[in-house]
């Protein structure tokens, strides 16, 4: 299930990199998660795939946190859960329903650095860490380079793979 999540994330993220970084588009973080998730990661909902139907993405929507964190839910940019309409909340509002798959998101531009970045990373090490059957990807954007870059890391489990995709504007190609 993991490896067919891969691919979906992977090609979507490189359709969407081809036309937003080529093309230079311009947007503030929640600006690329939406269209990011709408325009590239929804086309990918198919029969039979980890990814069936649209109402398993969430956008900015709770999981559980790792222990050692004061809050027990925190929110995270892109969440795609086992079946459509799911949360992590139960009846006595507990967070403790876990995803599929987390995807985080930081962009960077020009002037303005997204300090955020190392914090979100021990995050996602942290939740993989302790649920190991959970995906997350880190995916970081930076427009204050030439040419504009895409990042991602995989974490799954105990491991980190942080060149698990690399596309700059012009080697977004498919």
């Amino acid at each position: 299930m993991h490896e067919a999540l891969d691919e979906i994330v992977e090609r979507s993220l490189r359709q969407f990199a081809k036309k937003t970084l080529q093309e230079k588009w311009w947007g503030k973080e929640h600006d690329w998660v939406n269209l990011y998730t709408h325009g590239y990661l929804t086309k990918y909902c198919k029969p039979g795939s980890p990814l069936y139907d649209p109402g398993q993405i969430g956008i900015e929507v709770g999981v559980p946190q790792p222990p050692g964190y004061k809050k027990k839910g925190v929110l995270r940019d892109i969440v795609i859960w086992r079946d459509p309409g799911t949360t992590c909340w139960d009846s006595e509002w507990k967070a403790v329903r876990h995803p599929l798959a987390i995807l985080e998101w930081k962009v960077h531009r020009p002037g303005r650095r997204n300090r955020e970045v190392h914090k979100e990373r021990e995050w996602l090490r942290q939740y993989c860490a302790w649920q190991q059957n959970v995906v997350a990807y880190a995916i970081e954007v930076d427009t204050a380079t030439k040419p504009s870059v895409l990042r991602c890391t995989r974490f799954y489990g105990e491991t980190e793979n942080q060149s698990w995709l690399n596309l700059e504007g012009v080697e977004a190609n498919i």
